[in-house]
């Protein structure tokens, strides 16, 4: 591997206005995929010589083995190893690892344009306060976009003058203090955007967007195999904990708790009526979800009543 440059070694980072900015990059035995996206970030560095994290929860040494290698090939890449069960574990293991003020969340399957990490700096330094910067993937055809959640628990991209409920996790920007301060919730498997994303609006922190900071993501499953199916239904579990934790702690409203318990139970039961063989994994999961949150309630109010340092910003 060849010898880092001084302006480029790793953990120096790259300086902006704000601070200086490092991209982070949670990933699980993909190598193939990261190598992709690290070729473009490649590209992505020719103005910001920011310094790349690789955060590994690969299970078995062959696995890690091989995400190393493709690590290797760059000189401003760190790798890291840790035993995080899902994506909030990694995140909060990447804000961890990396000592730079802005981190650029990225996961591992996107491919970006070699000026995306330069819009979302830049529009994060337009902005002032305690602030987060989402940019864009494409999804098939379509540009992702913040999220306002409906009445019946799934989302839309916000009308004009609207603030949004959360943003897109595969591609965004956050100061690392605030990582620190308020960690994303590792009890939970999916939704986990939804999650710090309502407990980021309780904080008043603004999620601002960079529509011209894009990224491709490359490989779309096509349809609901078996496996697929089994995933969704299961994770109905951390959609509605996700949803009652801000209807009932986070942003306390009476309507939008009813409307989850109701529009939004049908509404996911109206999709796996269509496929009779997930209803009662769904109506378990359901219930489980409510559980679950129940059990966490201490930790949940915790996080919460925290009170912000100065610098989370």
């Amino acid at each position: 591997m060849a010898a880092a440059q001084p302006d480029e070694r790793p953990g120096s980072g790259s300086r902006g206005q704000s601070g200086t900015v490092a991209v982070v990059i949670p990933t699980r035995c993909r190598p193939d995929k990261l190598s992709s996206c690290l070729e473009s970030l490649a590209a992505a560095r020719r103005r910001l010589h920011f310094p790349v994290y690789v955060c590994d929860s690969s299970p078995t040494e062959e696995d890690r083995a091989a995400v190393r290698e493709v690590c290797d090939r760059y000189d401003w890449v760190t790798f890291e190893t840790h035993q995080g069960r899902n994506v909030s574990a990694a995140r909060n293991f990447c804000t961890a690892v990396a000592q730079e003020d802005l981190l650029v969340n990225i996961d591992d399957d996107l491919e970006l344009q070699p000026d995306a990490i330069d819009r979302i700096v830049a529009r994060y330094e337009e902005g002032s306060g305690r602030r987060v910067v989402s940019g864009s993937v494409s999804w098939g055809t379509h540009w992702t976009t913040p999220v306002k959640t409906r009445a019946i628990g799934y989302g839309r991209p916000p009308l004009e003058g609207e603030s949004p409920d959360f943003i897109t996790g595969a591609f965004f920007l956050y100061p690392r203090t605030l990582g620190l301060a308020l960690p994303w919730n590792d009890r939970i498997v999916t939704s986990d955007d939804i999650f710090i994303g309502a407990l980021w609006r309780h904080h008043r922190v603004q999620m601002l967007f960079a529509p011209d900071a894009r990224a491709y993501h490359p490989d779309l499953p096509t349809s609901f195999d078996d496996s697929r199916m089994a995933d969704a239904a299961r994770d109905q579990r951390w959609h509605i904990y996700v949803l009652l934790f801000d209807a009932l702690f986070a942003n306390p409203n009476l309507r939008k708790f009813v409307s989850y318990e109701t529009l939004g139970f049908l509404a996911s039961a109206k999709f796996f009526l269509r496929r009779p063989r997930w209803l009662i994994p769904f109506l378990q999961s359901w219930i489980v979800g409510h559980l679950r949150l129940f059990v966490d309630r201490r930790h949940l109010r915790q996080l919460v009543r925290k009170e912000l340092p100065d610098d989370a910003a």
